[in-house]
Formats: structure tokens, sequence, C-alpha cells
């Protein structure tokens, strides 16, 4: 029988942050966010961001969000799973690498070790995560539409006879240019009009010439993490629509206080 998977134990800490994103639009001005992480000796983790919190029990399966201006608990159960490694940017919605269940796999990451520095006094380990472009499946194409069948004989009744198309009246010509008329010549410069989308002999409209391809850029983040604390101490995340920057100044060792990691008294269950 196969042991359950036992998360890595990691040194209980408190780190502050300061997270800037800026986006690759010209004349979008940058925009900053602060952010406080507690981890404990067990496993457990909350992160403090305005006026919301969201606290992470592993062991018990759940996340626990915090609404500290509407005083409300959300309790989120969530499926067992490896967590994240020391030093490898988390996946969450709208970030590489996070995938909703029944979504397909995304394509190999690109790790390369950065060696080790000193950040502030502090020693620390670099890794580079490319990310490549996620690959969009191609929707299938919708099945054309069988033929109408005949509808079928009554038992006993003779099939309906075909009408015969209506003959020419005698010395009535057919449909079209009069007799002795000359045909309507085109209009000089005046090209012929195009045919219907979908009728026989109509081509797609072609492509503008000189505009290249969008490309699809990777995803490349950046991490610095301490060796001591194992917390990440710098992230760099280059996309394709922006730049996000975490810098951590101000990290603690040591076990924070258990009532962080429980809902706060008075808070609705929700």
């Amino acid at each position: 029988m196969t042991p359950p998977f036992q998360p890595p134990s990691l040194p209980p800490a408190t780190a502050e942050y300061v997270h800037t994103v800026q986006s690759l639009k010209p004349g979008v001005p940058p925009q900053q966010m602060a952010s406080r992480m507690f981890r404990s000796g067990d496993g457990k983790t909350r992160i403090d961001t305005g006026n919301t919190s969201v606290i992470s029990n592993p062991a018990a399966g759940q996340n626990i969000l915090l609404d500290h201006t509407a005083k409300t608990a959300h309790i989120i159960p969530t499926p067992p799973a490896a967590p994240a490694l020391p030093g490898q940017p988390p996946a969450m919605p709208g970030m590489p690498g996070f995938a909703p269940p029944g979504a397909p796999s995304t394509p190999p990451v690109n790790v390369k070790d950065l060696g080790k520095s000193m950040m502030h006094g502090v020693e620390v380990e670099g890794k580079q995560f490319t990310y490549p472009p996620p690959t969009v499946p191609q929707a299938p194409a919708a099945p054309a539409a069988p033929g109408m069948p005949a509808a079928p004989a009554v038992p006993g009744m003779p099939a309906m006879p075909k009408i015969p198309g209506a003959p020419a009246l005698p010395g009535m010509p057919a449909a079209g240019t009069p007799p002795g008329m000359p045909a309507k010549p085109a209009v000089p410069g005046m090209p012929a009009a195009p045919a219907a989308p979908g009728a026989p002999g109509a081509s797609a409209a072609p492509a503008i010439p000189g505009m290249p391809p969008v490309p699809k850029a990777p995803t490349v983040a950046e991490v610095w993490t301490s060796t001591k604390m194992h917390i990440p101490m710098l992230t760099k995340t280059s996309g394709p629509l922006a730049q996000t920057t975490s810098q951590c100044h101000n990290a603690i060792p040591g076990e924070p206080h258990p009532s962080l990691f429980q809902i706060p008294a008075g808070y609705k269950m929700i």
C-alpha cells in the first residue's frame, strides 16, 4: 500500500511582501499591493491581503476565506494534492501552471538553476521557471445535418405520383433576354458581384498582406528563496500581458501565534 503524500517539513516563519504589477500597455501606471504570510511548523499557512485572509490547512483538507469587512468565514474543502515545493511559484487561477479539473495537461516547465547569492544579508538560491504558452485545443467541427429522409409510404396507399412540370405556352419564349434584344453590357470598371457566402465558387477573404501572426510568448518566473527560512525573498514574473515583482522586505523566523490559523470569534460561518 502506497503511503499518503507527506509535505516537506518547512520551518515556521512570517514574511511581509510588496507586489508591483506593471502592465505592458503604454501609459498604464504600475499598481502596488502589500501582503503578509504566516506559516506554522505543522504546515498551516495564512496570507493577509487587504481586507481578506486565506488560511490553508493541508491536514484538514480545507481552506478558509475570511472577509474582515463583512466578518464572514467561507470554508472551502480542497482535495489532497502535493503543495508547491519551496522556491516554486504557486499555481493559482490566472497564473501559469494552474489547470481546473478536467483541463488538458500543460506543457512541461523548463527549470534552470541560477545558483546562490546574498540579498539584504540573507543567503538565497535562485531558480528560473519557463512556462511555454498553453496550447488551446481546437473545438471539434459540428457534424453536417443529415439529409431529410423521404416520408414513408402508408401501407396499402399507392405512391404519390410526381407532378409534371407545366409546359410552356405555344409561342411564348423562355424567360431571359427577349428575342432580338442584345444582352445588357457590363458597366466599365464595375467588377462582377461576388458570390454569396457558402455558395459554390465563393472563396475566403485573403489575409492582410504584411500582417504577421501574433506570437505566443512564454511566461518566465525568476524566484530567489531563502536557504534557511525557505520563503521566497524575490520573485519576478514576465508574461505576455504584464510584469510582476514580489519583494520580501521583512522576514522573521519563528512560530506564529496559533490564533492566526483559526476563525475569529463573532465571524459568521458560510
